[in-house]
């Protein structure tokens, strides 16, 4: 899949504001001056089973890249917009096909010493016909598949035909990122028409109002559509959208939807039809559509629950929905605000303001792409959802969507939530957190089947079932993707202090390291204790035969850098998390010892970090990941204290290269704000934003949601860090560590420091004017900027200022 060409024909412009109540409010807003183009065939066919109309295939050419996405946590919509034809994507996060099933494959442990051995022993070639034969999935199961392991799935589309049609004039389609409400208006005929779409939290529907300055200029067909597995039907008053998906395993169930459409109308009349909602001559008319599955239904009938959440939005006033919906969104994005200049590129339509923005600074775009992300986890993320954010988000057009719209936690799960701490939306987090303890327990069996050991593991790949089997071998056979999602155990409780929440989760990280204190291995050369088998995810290498011969390429090691990191930071924090809770010193101490046991972070040769534990030559020099700066960011091991590894980091990255996959800029904008260079940390995101899809979504390509919030998490980076302790252990808050030229002035309230700090900061010429830190905790803390540093005895709750000479 490619992202296609920025078409012409839309405009969207933003402005940047502090202040929510002027002209300038646009600096919320993301807007287009037309609706999403046309394209010549839809990107996504329709089958079958699916709704094959010609009005559910022509608004499927609607480029979903052009659409507006906004969502309440479980459900998702995008606004393609559309005068006399109009689509509106709809989502349910818990849409997926596959299910639960046994994947591991029973005593690959067996195979693991002569693996290990002849890893050890040089024989690269030999160890990796050991694991593709035994470190994989079950025999009799499908890699990957669609039908087994699963897919994330469109629940359909929202079709409104209306009739008659003309040219449409003073076209604007706008998301405010703030309430995240959608709102188009335009003319035609000489009637000014309005619509708002909106998510409610509350009623747990997708509701749209469509209205007209004039009286009976509504008239129009609304139905329910999608491109695989959907029978329709009228009931009633309503329109029904049902399927069951497929899970092809022998007496398995397939997952089960359905999605109702309701209307409400002032004036005319109102139908309902086997064709959907025919609507005549009305003054003004609410859709709404409600759905759900019966994923973690308890065997009770989801239908029900379904016309129970449409009765109740279709007796509540749409203004009264919508005003809630948009305090409820707002109470979350208000948390945080990013103040940066503004200039005349905001006036600009967005395709000239972006490609203006290759060559010309305009920190009110970078401003916006970061609320942008904000939005997009408030949208896609709620302290209740079921599921966390998957590699688009909750936004899908597809039955079949690129890597099964999955949750790959060798980065991508985790980037979504970079941004949710230092950006104040902590219980966005939570979904995630328990979705690590339900897969923390569902890999107790995968550490016994391929390791034989206690505690759990997950390899590369999830699903809502529990799968933590390998969907690779050599490629995809590292054992530490879960030991990097217990460090956002850390990463919450670090922020918010919850010691109940510590309590409760707890046991996932001391699972975690009793799975590796029992499988960690001693490396013949140097006596370390190495992870094996073990990769630098997705990367290779070329090793020397040696009888001569072609260099052999090869993904699988022992003891890879990003392994040995990884560690290290679980280490300490399990540790830290049991000496707080009084617990377990016996284990605390073990994990001491080994963590200072554990093959260190080195360079090679040209300073820069091995990658590997020898120095191998690379495969592919400019390859997307960059895993073995782990350390550097979202790890804490390599920092200016550290700096011969501090400057090979640098060297690193240097030679990796800046322009890469959507995702990879934005971490690399990550490592560049660590390395306290915010110019360069600035030229990522800029790429990030200069190369994403018309409505700002980041492209791999094709689109992977991942790139949003990790940009989103490196402007924070650039404004405040607070990976450092001091001498004491108290949180050293960094302000201003990465400050790029191009944002000479500016102001940023919200932002959230580890140890719990509310942080609050304003800038003029590049230089610190006035920081406000409001801890949550008692004790000693740290404030830095540049060279000046200023040590304080904190209150909870008390307001601490600090100027230019801190």
């Amino acid at each position: 899949m490619r992202p296609h060409p920025i078409s012409a024909r839309f405009v969207f412009v933003v402005l940047l504001s502090a202040s929510f109540a002027s002209a300038a409010e646009d600096g919320w807003n993301v807007w287009f001056s037309a609706p999403a183009r046309k394209m010549e065939k839809a990107r996504v066919p329709i089958s079958n089973d699916g709704t094959r109309t010609p009005l559910a295939e022509e608004a499927r050419r609607f480029d979903f890249l052009e659409s507006l996405p906004t969502g309440n946590g479980r459900l998702g919509a995008m606004d393609c917009g559309g005068t006399g034809l109009l689509r509106v994507i709809l989502n349910e996060s818990t849409v997926w096909s596959g299910g639960p099933y046994e994947a591991n494959q029973k005593d690959a442990w067996e195979s693991l010493p002569e693996i290990r051995r002849r890893l050890f022993e040089g024989d690269v070639a030999g160890a990796n016909a050991l694991v593709e034969k035994h470190f994989r999935w079950a025999e009799g199961t499908k890699r990957f598949d669609k039908t087994q392991f699963g897919c994330y799935q469109t629940l359909g589309d929202l079709v409104v035909k209306f009739d008659g049609d003309g040219e449409a004039k003073n076209y604007r389609r706008a998301l405010d990122l703030r309430t995240g409400v959608i709102t188009t208006r335009f003319e035609q005929g000489g009637v000014t028409f309005t619509r708002e779409l909106v998510v409610p939290k509350n009623e747990e529907v997708i509701t749209l109002r469509l209205s007209a300055d004039k009286p009976g200029a509504l008239s129009f067909l609304a139905t329910l559509a999608r491109p695989a597995q959907a029978d329709t039907r009228a009931d009633g008053d309503h329109f029904i959208m049902e399927g069951q998906l497929t899970f092809d395993w022998p007496g398995g169930e397939g997952l089960r939807y359905q999605a109702v459409l309701g209307a409400k109308a002032k004036g005319g009349t109102l139908e309902t039809t086997n064709d959907g909602l025919r609507v005549s001559k009305a003054d003004e008319v609410v859709l709404i559509v409600s759905a759900g599955t019966d994923m973690k239904a308890g065997g009770k009938d989801f239908t029900a629950l379904v016309r129970e959440r449409l009765a109740a939005a279709l007796a509540t006033p749409f203004d009264k929905m919508r005003d809630a919906a948009a305090a409820d969104h707002a109470s979350l994005m208000d948390r945080c605000r990013l103040d940066l200049p503004e200039t005349d590129a905001a006036k600009l339509p967005t395709p000239e303001r972006v490609q203006r923005a290759k060559k010309t600074p305009d920190p009110a775009l970078d401003a916006l792409y970061f609320q942008f992300g904000r939005h997009l986890l408030v949208s896609s993320s709620r302290a209740d959802s079921q599921l966390p954010a998957n590699l688009q988000g909750i936004w899908a057009e597809e039955t079949d969507t690129p890597w099964r719209g999955d949750f790959h936690s060798n980065i991508n799960l985790q980037m979504n939530y970079w941004p949710a701490e230092p950006t104040g939306l902590s219980e966005c987090h939570l979904p995630l957190l328990r979705f690590i303890r339900d897969t923390a327990e569902a890999g107790k069996a995968t550490a016994k089947a391929y390791y034989n050991a206690p505690g759990w593991l997950c390899f590369h790949t999830q699903n809502p079932w529990g799968y933590t089997a390998p969907s690779n071998t050599s490629a995809g056979s590292g054992s530490t993707c879960g030991a990097w999602l217990a460090q956002h155990i850390w990463l919450h409780f670090e922020t918010a202090r919850d010691v109940d929440f510590l309590r409760e989760y707890y046991p996932v990280m001391k699972e975690a390291c009793r799975f590796f204190l029992a499988t960690l291995i001693e490396e013949p050369e140097r006596g370390r204790l190495v992870t094996s088998p073990s990769n630098s995810p997705e990367n290779s290498y070329f090793i020397e035969p040696k009888d001569g011969g072609k260099p052999q390429r090869h993904t699988l090691t022992y003891g890879a850098t990003y392994d040995q990191q990884i560690l290290r930071d679980l280490f300490a924090n399990t540790a830290a998390a049991a000496t707080l809770l009084g617990t377990d010193s016996e284990l605390a101490a073990k994990l001491d010892e080994a963590r200072g046991k554990l093959a260190p972070t080195r360079t090679g040769s040209d300073g820069r970090i091995l990658e590997w534990i020898k120095e191998y030559k690379e495969a592919e020099p400019k390859h997307r990941h960059v895993s073995h700066l782990w350390g550097l960011h979202p790890g804490r091991e390599i920092t200016a204290a550290t700096p011969v590894l501090f400057e090979g980091a640098r060297r690193t990255l240097e030679a990796r290269g800046d322009a890469s996959t959507g995702w990879s800029m934005a971490w690399k904008s990550n490592f560049w704000a660590r390395l306290r260079d915010g110019d360069r940390s600035h030229r990522l995101l800029n790429l990030l934003i200069t190369r994403s899809a018309p409505n700002l979504f980041c492209l791999h390509p094709p689109f992977q949601i991942d790139g949003n919030f990790g940009g989103t998490a490196a402007v924070s980076e650039m404004l405040l860090q607070s990976q450092e302790v001091d001498p004491a252990g108290g949180p050293v808050i960094d302000l201003l560590p990465a400050l790029p030229s191009v944002w000479p002035e500016g102001s940023v309230t919200g932002l959230r420091a580890r140890g719990g700090a509310k942080v609050d900061v304003t800038w003029k010429n590049g230089e610190l004017v006035k920081a406000v830190v409001t801890p949550e905790f008692d004790g000693p803390f740290t404030v830095r900027s540049g060279e000046k540093k200023r040590r304080v005895e904190g209150s909870r709750g008390r307001q601490v200022e600090f100027d230019a000479s801190l």
